[in-house]
């Protein structure tokens, strides 16, 4: 941009009544003398001198260009000086409107310079301050801004005000509104001496105008020759409301400047960049305050926007606010703009995805049901429509376009049938990975639509019910050459699917895990405390450990079974039978078998001789600790052994332990009176030898055979008929074995009582059994040992 500077003296000729120029200078080359000065005579008149003005001119000159001039009043000559600036070619890159040139000390007559520093320049929110105090009066003074542009031109606008400084922001206001090209072309005046000789396009008065000048009450000015905005009183014009100023009106009030870009909208007083505006400075409601006519503005260019061709994101979405905001108020009127957005997206997806990106949008967007049968239908058939023409066949890629449709629309009950049948389909297909295509089809589509929550339905339904079918069928697939898929997806995955996975897994290959050895890897991989807690789990964990028909657990695993996993949990979930090898066959005796021995004294699916021998395991074990009498423990063994039948081996030798050591802890009058050790006075060698074991540990652990007891003679003398006594058909082996304790028990006994205390074991034998007991007695003591 070229810039010449000169100052010119106006002086009134007394005589002949013209104005007359004196310059201060040489006039620069390439500055337009002549017809600076006629604008300037037309804009500021030499007398009467109405003191100091800031105006801007374009001159009708081959170079272009503008003319600024500040005119202030000159002491020395009587007359005005005026400080002009032209400026020729383009402007440059600065954010500078002619306006800004405004400074307050040009209404000084101080000599003061005549422009504002070219570094000032008026305040974005010194404006918008100014706007809000201005209030109603923003968006009839930008409508006629406005039509000051348009072909044909609006009408010279008169701002009447009390200073110039007032009139100035006005201007302003406007330079911030407009486009910079336009901003940077707008004429003015801040002080007009005629507004019907001045050419600008927006002229100051002041309340000091002469009425025969000007006159701000006529209606012939006001109506038909220019825009007047009266600041002092006045009528001024009648409104003539647009759009685009409303939208920059509603901008100011929210303290957001409405210039926009030149590229914008492609019109400059386009009013979609300003509503776009708008929405991004107030949510909610942004748009619900506006007049009518605004509106439809508003809707008919997103409609345009729309329909022209591919939208960006921002704009996209915008559009996309000004349809549901509108559609609160004329949810009719907008159904437009709606199925243009609707075709725009789809337009904008690729082929596959149309439908799904249709389904998306209709959530999105408010649009009634009409417009979407009549959008839909441009795209084919509804996708329920076609995925149920497709559930005839298997699954496969086909399925992919009209689900992804169906997934994209959400939970609409009118579809959620023809959905579930195809996921029931899909998980059909998962269920069976010996039938590799099917499955495999299946496994592709649900990679190729991408849809985590589909799959975690998918899952939940192979697991439903955790029915045992169902488990082989997790298990089986993960064990395939689809489990590399299956665990992408085990993350918020039903337990019977990890759990299936894992067993897959870890059961691969010729030596993979199986049986016993893969239910307790799978409780310690993924059960607290590596326990089985409940029974819903002992089902989901058995077919995966042991899947053929029935669950059969061979003979050497069933003991390891409660390694994991309570007795009590395997009878409540119906599983007894797989252990009663163990429960009659044990290979040795420990807590977990008396749990399980305790656990299916009950059990329903067990045998009347497995029944029982668990009974007879109890009531042995609990005779054994006390916690039965010798009475009623003698009163039901013989018909438990009898419904038992054979046993051999470590239980039967544990069996008979334990009665023995019940026997040996109980009163030793109480064995004499039932007469229990004719068992073993016709037995075997082997409970001969189990009695004689568990004659030494009562000896040793505290019982009614220790030391301390056998101070007592009543107890002496008992024990004395108990192993004494004569047995009907009794074998030597029990007369050399009762002899034996007799000795060794009793003898030691003998050593620790007095003469008093044998002489009373004397008297309960002659009271208890008469004297040839006592006769017995004495012989036995008397013999040599």
């Amino acid at each position: 941009m070229a810039i010449r500077e000169l100052s010119y003296v106006l002086r009134r000729d007394p005589d002949s009544g013209a104005d007359r120029f004196t310059p201060d200078g040489e006039v620069p080359d390439g500055m337009p003398d002549d017809l600076m000065r006629r604008v300037i005579a037309a804009t500021h008149r030499a007398a009467p001198a109405f003191g100091a003005a800031l105006s801007y001119t374009r001159l009708p000159h081959r170079d272009g260009g503008g003319l600024l001039c500040s005119v202030r009043p000159d002491e020395e000559s009587d007359g005005l000086r005026v400080d002009a600036r032209y400026e020729a070619g383009d402007a440059d890159g600065e954010r500078r409107w002619p306006v800004d040139a405004f400074r307050r000390s040009t209404l000084d007559a101080d000599g003061g310079a005549g422009f504002a520093p070219r570094d000032w320049c008026w305040d974005y929110a010194l404006l918008t301050k100014f706007a809000s105090e201005q209030g109603a009066r923003i968006a009839p003074f930008l409508a006629d801004v406005r039509a000051l542009f348009a072909d044909p031109a609006g009408r010279q606008i008169v701002l009447a005000e009390r200073d110039q400084e007032t009139v100035a922001r006005w201007i302003a206001l406007a330079c911030a509104s407009l486009p910079v090209t336009h901003a940077r072309a707008l004429t003015f005046t801040t002080h007009c001496a005629d507004p019907g000789l001045a050419p600008q396009q927006i002229l100051g008065i002041g309340p000091d105008l002469d009425t025969e000048v000007f006159d701000r009450y006529d209606d012939n000015a006001v109506s038909h020759l220019f825009r007047v905005h009266d600041g002092l009183g006045g009528p001024g014009s009648p409104p003539r409301p647009h759009p685009w100023a409303e939208l920059a009106a509603l901008l100011w009030r929210e303290g957001v400047i409405p210039r926009t870009d030149e590229h914008e909208g492609g019109d400059p007083f386009a009013v979609l960049p300003l509503a776009r505006r708008a929405l991004a400075a107030r949510s909610g409601q942004a748009l619900a305050d506006l007049p009518e006519d605004v509106l439809r503005a508003i809707l008919s260019a997103a409609i345009r926007a729309a329909e022209a061709g591919p939208l960006d994101t921002g704009t996209a979405q915008d559009l996309a606010d000004i349809a549901r905001q509108l559609a609160a108020h004329r949810p009719d009127a907008v159904q437009p703009l709606a199925a243009a957005l609707l075709r725009s997206r789809a337009k904008a997806a690729d082929p596959q995805n149309v439908v799904p990106t249709l389904e998306a949008a209709r959530a999105d967007l408010p649009v009634d049901d009409k417009t979407w049968r009549t959008v839909r239908s441009e795209f084919g058939p509804p996708p329920e429509d076609e995925l149920r023409r497709l559930l005839r066949q298997r699954p496969s890629s086909a399925w992919e376009k009209p689900l992804r449709a169906l997934l994209a629309a959400g939970g609409d009950p009118a579809r959620g049938s023809v959905l579930d049948e195809a996921e029931s389909r899909i998980a059909s297909a998962l269920s069976r990975p010996d039938q590799r295509r099917t499955c495999g089809d299946a496994v592709a589509l649900l990679e190729a639509l991408g849809d985590r929550a589909l799959v975690r339905r998918i899952l939940e339904r192979l697991a439903e019910g955790e029915e045992e079918r169902r488990i082989r069928a997790l298990r089986d697939l993960a064990a395939s050459p689809h489990g590399e898929w299956l665990s992408g997806h085990l993350d918020g995955a039903p337990r019977a699917v990890r759990l299936a996975a894992t067993a897959g897994y870890r059961g691969r290959g010729a030596y993979g895990l199986t049986g016993v050895e893969l239910w307790i890897d799978l409780a310690h991989r993924h059960l607290e405390g590596a326990k089985v807690p409940d029974v819903p789990t002992l089902r989901i964990l058995w077919p995966l450990a042991w899947p053929s028909r029935g669950g059969i657990v061979p003979h050497a695993e069933q003991s390891r079974i409660t390694e994991v996993c309570s007795a009590r949990l395997i009878v409540e979930a119906g599983r007894e039978v797989s252990l009663t090898h163990w429960l009659r066959h044990p290979d040795r005796i420990d807590r977990r078998y008396l749990d399980l021995a305790r656990a299916t004294t009950d059990a329903k699916q067990l045998s009347e001789s497995e029944r029982a021998t668990a009974r007879l395991v109890v009531l042995a074990s609990d005779f054994a600790r006390g916690e039965e009498t010798l009475a009623d423990a003698m009163e039901r063994l013989p018909a438990l052994e009898e419904r038992t039948g054979r046993l051999d081996g470590v239980l039967r030798d544990q069996i008979d332990y334990w009665i023995a050591r019940g026997i040996t802890r109980a009163d030793p009058y109480e064995v004499y009176g039932t007469h229990v050790l004719q068992r073993y006075a016709v037995g075997s060698m082997r409970l001969l030898a189990l009695y004689d074991k568990a004659v030494r540990s009562a000896q040793s652990e505290g019982d009614a055979l220790e030391a301390p007891a056998l101070r007592e003679p009543r107890r002496v003398a008992a024990l004395f008929f108990a192993w004494a006594e004569l047995h009907p058909g009794q074998t030597g082996a029990w007369k050399n074995l009762s002899h034996r304790l007799i000795n060794e028990v009793l003898g030691d006994a003998l050593r620790h009582m007095d003469q008093r205390d044998q002489r009373e074991v004397a008297r309960v034998l002659s009271d208890r059994g008469g004297q040839h007991w006592v006769r017995a007695w004495n012989e036995w003591w008397h013999a040599p040992r």
